[in-house]
């Protein structure tokens, strides 16, 4: 998306309105005029404007009368005051009243558009920055955007995706990722973001399915004061918040069907507006989205708006599930390991030939994620720095699947016997069992097994009271 910057060029010549703002257009940007100092003030508050070029000597209403106006709004634009007085004091006046610079009349057009870009970039750089102090609670940790993501694997299927991925970071098309939880969407998306042209601009990421419907217009696109009860402050919105940077909507396809319109809107126009706004505010943004859900499936359900899949789905990169990548699990096994090494001071942490077979054959319902909180939580519990397959925890029906041995056929019929013959657990019992394992192995301490499950205490201990009958009734 390519975002012009909107200047308005207010002095009561009409010559040079004329001649200014057509040079300004040629040269890619956004131009409107005003004859007037009140008819100034008027414009801007009806249009986000990036950039005033002031005069100072005008009728009515002064160029410094209307520069301190200009000054007192919310999200007011750089101003750049344009005077025929060489005296240096002039200007000078007009930067302590607010100004970001002045220039003299007659000024070449190349002078004026390099202050104008100047101005405008200071002004992105303040909107970017309270942006992002505003939004500080809902943008990932300092590990999660870290700017060069790893992308380990070993398999022709993810070295393809990879190599789409980078010519899609060189490029300013939305993505869509796809695949099941746990492959890894988030990581290719910083990955794309690292190598793309926005990469010294945070990434700005959110879960849309971990927002509530009725706050997500507010989040994305901001609302002013007084918009609706208890809004006292203007607020800037996610959207805002990544000017000039990526935005990166994970579980896209949780998004509410009154929000999908909005977002569309912006993506065709770049433009959006406040909740309780009339005024129509810019934003250069690159859209990544991601989702475990078949939003094709979801177009057809009336879930999923058809233009907005259309408009999104221009790239789109699928990660494959870890069981259909396997040559990819000892690559990512030695990396968990090192990291888990350093984390936890432990440098000759490793795994018996059993564990490793284990980890290997295991089909992974919970893909990397998995792959990582079980190495994670092993290591973490473990007494000895060789870890066992027995330490590793995986589901039973599951874990005696990887362990078969095609020793003979009678083997392999009587293994083939007993699964039939088991019934298939729930992925609710998987989770269930797992749950209880680790709280197990933590001694019974919730809060040591909620952080190596990766959960809340209070989402542990919820869990805990769903499971309080029978015979994990002494879970009070």
């Amino acid at each position: 998306m390519s975002r012009k910057i909107r200047v308005l060029l207010v002095d009561d010549d009409a010559l040079l309105r004329h001649l200014v703002t057509d040079q300004l257009a040629l040269s890619g940007f956004e131009a409107a005029a005003a004859s007037s100092g009140e008819e100034a003030l008027k414009a801007i508050a009806a249009t986000d404007y990036d950039v005033v070029l002031l005069d100072i000597n005008m009728p009515g209403l002064s160029g410094l009368e209307a520069l301190r106006e200009i000054r007192k709004m919310e999200d007011a634009p750089e101003v750049i005051m344009l005077t025929a007085d060489t005296a240096l004091s002039t200007g000078i006046e007009a930067m302590r009243h607010g100004a970001y610079d002045y220039l003299t009349k007659p000024s070449t057009l190349d002078e004026i558009e390099a202050v104008i870009r100047k101005a405008d970039e200071k002004k992105r750089l303040v909107r970017q920055n309270a942006s992002l102090r505003a939004v500080a609670v809902r943008t990932p940790s300092s590990e999660e955007s870290g700017s060069v993501p790893a992308l380990v694997h070993a398999s022709g299927a993810m070295e393809a995706i990879i190599g789409l991925a980078e010519s899609a970071a060189r490029l300013d098309s939305t993505v869509v990722i796809t695949g099941e939880s746990g492959t890894g969407k988030d990581v290719l998306a910083r990955y794309i973001h690292s190598r793309s042209m926005r990469a010294d601009a945070p990434l700005m990421t959110v879960n849309c399915g971990a927002l509530p419907e009725s706050l997500f217009e507010s989040e994305f696109f901001g609302h002013e004061r007084g918009a609706f009860t208890g809004a006292s402050t203007l607020k800037r919105g996610l959207i805002e918040a990544a000017d000039g940077s990526t935005f990166f909507l994970d579980e896209i396809g949780e998004m509410p069907l009154s929000v999908q319109v909005k977002l569309l809107h912006f993506l065709e126009q770049g433009r959006f507006r406040r909740v309780g706004s009339t005024r129509d505010h810019s934003s250069d943004v690159r859209i990544i989205a991601a989702t475990n859900r078949k939003l094709a499936d979801d177009v057809s359900a009336g879930r999923f708006r058809a233009d907005l899949f259309y408009r999104l789905n221009v790239i789109s990169l699928h990660i494959p599930p870890l069981r259909e990548r396997r040559e990819d699990i000892p690559a990512l096994v030695e990396h968990f390991l090192a990291l888990y090494r350093e984390r936890f001071n432990r440098l000759s942490l490793n795994l018996s030939t059993e564990a490793r077979r284990l980890l290997e054959t295991y089909d992974w319902p919970g893909n990397v994620r998995e792959l990582r909180n079980t190495l994670e939580r092993t290591a973490a519990l473990s007494a000895t720095d060789t870890l066992e397959a027995s330490q590793l925890h995986l589901a039973s029906s599951d874990r005696a699947a990887a362990s078969k041995t095609p020793t003979s056929d009678a083997a392999t019929n009587n293994d083939a016997a007993t699964d039939s013959d088991a019934a298939p657990l729930t992925l609710d019992e998987l989770e269930r069992r797992h749950i209880l394992h680790v709280l197990a192995e933590a001694g019974g301490n919730r809060e040591r097994a909620a952080a190596i499950l990766g959960i809340s205490t209070r989402t542990l201990y919820r869990k805990l009271r769903e499971y309080e009958t029978g015979e994990d009734g002494d879970f009070q």
